[in-house]
């Protein structure tokens, strides 16, 4: 017969977890709300002073919160940096890969996930200039360069979605021959190109649009 000790351990895996108390769970809301703002806050300033000239403490301040409460969600700037990073590039590869998934024509569907890239771009510039200069190695990262590292590692995974998407076009016949990988990297070279154009909203910039844009992408790739 099994002990006591087992019997007691069989039940408490039988049994379901105890569920969060109502203040458990308020104070999960709460933090769950003032970890937002502080991905809000501390994106805005990345993108506009930097890595280096950004502190907790500025960041604390703009939230209007306690420094010791972002010490309650991050161990550290590096790790606000991180999360910044990993927030809405997590989603942009999500949308990415969905589209990429879909059925249909692989040209078009590289013409669409050019099209869904531009416009995340767009509704999140802060994000998307922080992503533009980590690429480019133009502005200096965290002290242990792991931001980097983890913008390499998200860049090659959608680069092997692109990769996919366009063995499968020249599969199909629609997209132009050579290594599917070396024709995802032109592909994202060319919307970081066109992100520059379409952000800065200078006059000595070009006047290129978006339909333009989709049309060289368009006439670059298919057969």
């Amino acid at each position: 017969m099994p002990g006591a000790t087992e019997v007691d351990a069989a039940r408490s895996n039988a049994e379901p977890d105890t569920p969060p108390s109502p203040r458990e769970e308020r104070r999960r809301l709460r933090l769950e709300m003032t970890r937002t703002q502080v991905l809000d806050v501390a994106e805005r300033a990345f993108a506009t002073v930097g890595f280096h000239n950004t502190t907790i403490k500025s960041i604390a301040e703009r939230c209007e919160i306690a420094v010791g409460t972002i010490y309650t969600l991050f161990d550290d700037k590096d790790s606000v940096y991180e999360a910044v990073l990993r927030r809405r590039g997590a989603i942009l590869h999500g949308v990415t890969r969905a589209r990429a998934s879909e059925p249909g024509p692989a040209d078009l569907t590289l013409v669409a996930v050019a099209e869904l890239h531009v416009r995340f771009f767009r509704e999140h510039p802060d994000w998307a200039g922080l992503a533009s200069a980590l690429g480019s190695g133009s502005r200096a990262t965290a002290s242990n360069a792991e931001p980097s590292h983890l913008y390499a590692a998200g860049h090659r995974v959608v680069c092997d979605d692109l990769a996919e998407v366009i063995a499968r076009g020249q599969h199909e016949g629609r997209i132009r021959d050579g290594d599917p990988r070396a024709l995802a990297l032109v592909f994202l070279g060319m919307l970081e190109t066109f992100h520059r154009l379409d952000n800065t909203g200078r006059a000595d910039q070009p006047d290129y649009t978006l339909a333009e844009f989709l049309d060289l992408v368009r006439a670059a790739f298919s057969s």
